[in-house]
Parts: structure tokens; sequence; C-alpha cells
């Protein structure tokens, strides 16, 4: 993939020889075994890990690309400029977007499969799911078991946030006041000094809902609770 994406060969070696020169070893009840060097993968909390796994990734994006090309995968088109959206990566996660038909089904199994072969890593279906809007719930079900995965239900979480929910009724943000309360609960309260306390509001309690409040509007009720706190 680095070939392909134009680097240079000589970084290629550099970036090759950084990860055939570690090795491992491995405790067995408390006690290192002899060490031994890595055939595949990488290293946990390797610096380079992040980087060589986007490198990877974006075989997948090329794959799906290809099958565009070839009229096999058709995605979806967003807004009023009719903007096709397909995939998208952030960080590990990957989210397809097609039309629902059988054939993108195939087509998209046929990609993760691909991928699989080529690059070693392997898709976790068990945390995989499929999700579906104007569609019967018999395709829906038939999507989901041509591809392993289960099925999606609104509303869901997604890096923290929900997606589905009526941000304008109080109930949408429980988790967020629960989080809040156990934050400030009166037992942890008490051990605190007062300079504590507003350090705590101020680096912890204050930054919670910042990330959903950047996309919703918060119920005067939800506001009035968390200042009760």
């Amino acid at each position: 993939m680095m070939d392909k994406l134009g680097f240079n060969c000589k970084w290629i070696r550099w970036i090759k020889a950084c990860m055939e020169s570690t090795t491992i070893s491995i405790l067995v009840n408390g006690s290192p075994m002899e060490e031994f060097k890595p055939k595949r993968g990488l290293r946990q909390g390797d610096p380079m890990t992040p980087f060589l796994f986007l490198i990877a990734a974006e075989g997948l994006s090329g794959l799906v690309r290809e099958a565009k090309k070839a009229n096999l995968l058709k995605g979806v088109e967003v807004g009023i400029h009719r903007v096709q959206v397909d995939l998208l990566q952030f960080a590990y996660d990957t989210l397809f977007f097609w039309k629902p038909s059988y054939h993108n089904v195939l087509a998209i199994k046929a990609i993760l499969r691909s991928f699989e072969m080529v690059s070693g890593l392997r898709v976790n279906f068990h945390k995989s799911v499929v999700g579906s809007v104007g569609i019967s719930q018999l395709d829906k079900l038939v999507y989901s078991k041509c591809l392993n995965c289960q099925q999606m239900e609104l509303p869901f979480k997604y890096l923290g946030m929900t997606i589905g929910g009526n941000s304008r009724r109080p109930e949408f943000w429980n988790h967020i006041v629960d989080k809040i309360r156990s934050r400030l609960s009166s037992w942890k309260v008490r051990m605190f000094s007062m300079v504590g306390r507003i350090c705590l509001i101020k680096a912890v309690i204050s930054t919670l809902p910042l990330f959903y409040f950047s996309f919703f509007k918060a119920h005067f009720i939800v506001c009035n609770q968390i200042r009760k706190f």
C-alpha cells in the first residue's frame, strides 16, 4: 500500500526495518518467556500503529472505488446537490452506505472478503450491524443474514452520541444527567475541599455535555437539572 501511495522505496525499507527489528517477550505466570520476533501485526502502543493502520485501510477505499467504476456498488445521494456517499471511515470504524438491493449487499460482502484476504485484517461481524431507512423488516432481515450482522435499531449510539433520538425531549439527555449526577455524588463531594470542587466542575463536569451541546439544543428542564446538581 505504501508503494501504491507513492512512498519512496528507501522510506518503505526504513519502516519495514522498524517493524522487523522488534522483539517481544510474553509473561507466563509472572515470568518472562524467551524473546521472539513477531511475523505479522503491530505491537500494542507502537507510535507507528495508527499511521500504518490508516495506510492499510486505504486499500478498502480503493476496492470500493473500483467496485463503483465497474457499476457493482451504488451509494446513496445526499442533499440538494445529490452528493454520492458510499464509504465513511473514522479511525477503525467503517460505515457503508448503499441503496437497498441484494446486489449491493453481495458486492459489499465480496469487498470485505477480498480486503480480508489481501490485508490479513478481519471484520468483527459480531460488532457490526445493518441499519435501514424506508425498507421492509423482511428485506432488513435478509440483508443482515447475508452479511452475518445484527440488525440495528433506532436510536443507537455512535462515538458516544445518540443517533435517531429526539433531542427536544428531556429523556434524550438522561445518560448525560446521570453521568453528572454520578460525578457529583454526595460521598465524593464530602472528600473534596472547595478548591477541589471548583476544579471538578470546571475541568470535568462542564465538559461532559459539550459534545452534545455542539449538535443539539438542550431542553430547559435538562439545563435546570444540571444547574441544580
